[in-house]
């Protein structure tokens, strides 16, 4: 796990490598172990690094790292978990010197001298890379993200030509002609899904690379997108009961996620569990306690006096079962609230979460206790069903989604009885008849925020969002993200689905739309940057690509079944945890928000820090509105704080990073 920065002037001029220097120590907490810079022969080309130390310690694996040639040059943010298999296959070829004993890094690197870019395909592991390539004597650069998006990697072209490319975007504005400003089209999506969707940042001008996508960058300065893995369902590919029954399925998921663990395991530091008590986590521990040989190391938060948040005694259960060496720690209210100017600008751009809060704290305890990677459970809700919300998506896509779209004057009778005030019919079904009759998708993702009516009356005025969106490399940005219209991203998604799936179809969209948004830009956004802002690594085992591919070829009734999400993993998780504690409701954990806003004296430094704004001032939101919604929430009448949180990560993030005023709260 690393900090990667470079600068690339395909067309000529040479790279200024205090510049680069400035990128790469923008971002210290990201390689405390150690810094590396290089610059190609014609200096057209400069690579940083920084360097947190995890597998193969030796200043031989230092980076950037060449071949023997000098002729590519490649800069690594992750880990390779196959790299020992790989080593050896490619020692067979015979062709190749080795400068390290089992450095990951070096296996990249042969292995893209071998194969070509086609090496990603046989990885196992989490990676961003540039790599640098002269070999032909028509320099080229390669950037890249793993399949599913757990290491971010920015870029941006200057007005000069020069390309840029980082592992947070802080690096890049640490070039002198990268300016902050905001994207207003990303704005308006930011709204609506509480992140931006790739390949956009709020950023203006600057892009974050796609989940499974290379970029390369060729000596004419032409720059190409490929996309190299996208596990999309479809019908023909999902399995049936005559095909794996569901006791094999539970057998071959065990074995998988075995496998997965097994992978995560592979470190010369220490390593541990961020254990929650809910049935992923725990699950993490109880099948790394088999393969270890020590007691596993876990780690669990919770909120002073809060112990309706708190899930302390089902992780006590489970690290007395396993017999881990278990550590907690509790944060106040006032330490949580505290934190929020520094949570903006260790985010980058805002992800309107309020798990970043906790999540940092843990990994505070975790750096504390010694230990530097973390196996995390993020994924297994998204791949298995597991949310609440996935059961009433079903329950509507039957009742009112599915019979609207397919009988013709369905949905006039069924207004018919909204207004008649017919028992059953809610303002939701009115807002899905009314997504049916514009022919859009029911499920946008599983943390829309602002939508529909409320959306409406906050952004009124549609005139400040309006800006061209101009991307440098062609054929990344899709045309649905352009446009001030965030259904066109949903569609962007899920609209090459419609009729290739098996029924509900709403059950097979669910997990492809959380794959492409959710997870790369939102929760493994949240995982990188609050764990990286203390060096650790988090890992995530739920999101080993042959796991998220098994998922996807389940049928749905596997994973949802009488109501209850996530129902093969937790009947895989049953011969490991106590059965009330695998089919307890799902409690999840975040900042207690809704107490928050009517206690103390958040809820007026909101109102202060949104009055104090140019996003106000500009005409963005019906500021009364908004603050007529915080009112109500301070005065308890609320379930308004995730979107007013969602307003307030955005305003904290202009003042902070555009308008240059980092105590912002």
């Amino acid at each position: 796990m690393c900090g990667i920065a470079g600068s690339f002037k395909p067309l000529g001029g040479e790279c200024r490598a205090d510049i680069v220097e400035a990128m790469r120590d923008r971002m210290p907490h990201r390689g405390p172990d150690g810094v590396g810079l290089w610059l190609s022969p014609d200096r057209r080309c400069a690579l940083g690094h920084r360097r947190l130390s995890i597998i193969d310690l030796s200043d031989a694996a230092a980076q950037p790292m060449l071949n023997a040639a000098g002729t590519v040059a490649v800069t690594f943010n992750g880990e390779i978990y196959n790299h020992a298999e790989l080593r050896l296959k490619l020692a067979a070829i015979g062709k190749y010197e080795w400068k390290t004993d089992h450095s990951d890094t070096e296996v990249l690197l042969h292995a893209y001298e071998e194969w070509g870019l086609d090496c990603f395909q046989q990885f196992c592991g989490m990676f961003a890379a540039g790599i640098y390539d002269a070999r032909d004597r028509r320099p080229l650069l390669h950037l890249v993200r793993d399949r599913v998006g757990i290491k971010p990697l920015y870029f941006t072209k200057t007005a000069a030509g020069e390309w840029l490319f980082a592992s947070e975007i802080r690096a890049l504005l640490a070039h002198p002609q990268v300016s902050a400003e905001m994207d207003l089209t990303a704005f308006w999506h930011y709204l609506t899904f509480i992140v931006t969707p790739a390949p956009m940042t709020l950023f203006r001008n600057v892009f974050k690379l796609p989940a499974g996508h290379t970029v390369t960058i060729d000596h004419h300065g032409r720059a190409t997108a490929r996309q190299f893995w996208d596990c999309k369902p479809a019908a023909a590919r999902t399995l049936g009961e005559q095909d794996l029954s569901e006791d094999e399925a539970v057998q071959e998921l065990t074995r998988l996620m075995k496998q997965s663990i097994a992978r995560r395991m592979v470190s010369d530091v220490p390593f541990g569990v961020l254990l929650s008590g809910g049935v992923d986590s725990s699950l993490n521990v109880a099948l790394m306690s088999e393969l270890m040989t020590r007691p596993v190391t876990t780690f669990t938060i919770g909120y002073e006096g809060k112990e309706d948040y708190n899930e302390f005694q089902f992780a006590r259960r489970v690290s007395e079962r396993y017999r881990t060496d278990h550590h907690e720690t509790l944060i106040s209210r006032q330490e949580a609230q505290d934190f929020l100017p520094l949570l903006v600008r260790l985010q980058d751009e805002p992800i309107a979460d309020n798990v970043c809060i906790p999540l940092y704290f843990l990994a505070r305890l975790v750096k504390q206790c010694g230990t530097t990677v973390v196996q995390v459970g993020e994924g297994a809700d998204e791949s298995f069903l597991g949310y609440w919300w996935c059961e009433h998506y079903r329950q509507k896509y039957e009742d009112v989604y599915r019979p609207a779209r397919q009988t013709p004057g369905w949905w006039q009778m069924f207004r018919t009885r909204a207004r008649a005030a017919v028992p059953g019919v809610s303002g939701e079904d009115l807002e899905i008849i009314n997504r049916v009759r514009a022919g859009q998708e029911l499920f946008w993702g599983g943390a829309v925020c602002w939508w529909g009516q409320m959306r409406g009356s906050l952004t009124p005025c549609t005139a400040p969002f309006e800006q061209a969106v101009e991307c440098p490399v062609e054929g990344l940005m899709p045309h649905g993200h352009t446009v001030r219209d965030s259904h066109a991203v949903v569609r962007e998604y899920l609209g090459s689905l419609d009729g290739k799936l098996v029924e509900p179809e709403v059950l097979q969209k669910i997990p492809y739309m959380e794959m492409k948004l959710r997870l790369p830009e939102h929760l493994l956004m949240r995982v990188d940057k609050l764990t990286m802002a203390h060096s650790i690594e988090a890992r995530v085992p739920f999101l080993d690509h042959d796991v998220v591919e098994f998922a996807t070829k389940l049928p749905p009734s596997y994973k949802l079944q009488n109501g209850v999400g996530k129902a093969l993993l937790k009947k895989a998780a049953a011969p490991y945890l106590d059965d009330d504690l695998v089919y307890r409701k799902k409690q999840g954990f975040g900042a207690p928000m809704e107490e928050w806003f009517r206690e103390g004296d958040f809820g007026r430094r909101c109102q202060a820090a949104f009055d104090r704004s140019v996003l106000k001032k500009e005409g963005f939101f019906d500021n009364t509105y908004f603050s007529e919604l915080l009112q109500r929430q301070m005065d308890g009448n609320g379930g308004y704080s995730f979107h007013l949180w969602t307003v307030l990560n955005a305003v904290l993030w202009h003042e902070s990073w555009i308008a240059g005023n980092p105590d912002c709260f």
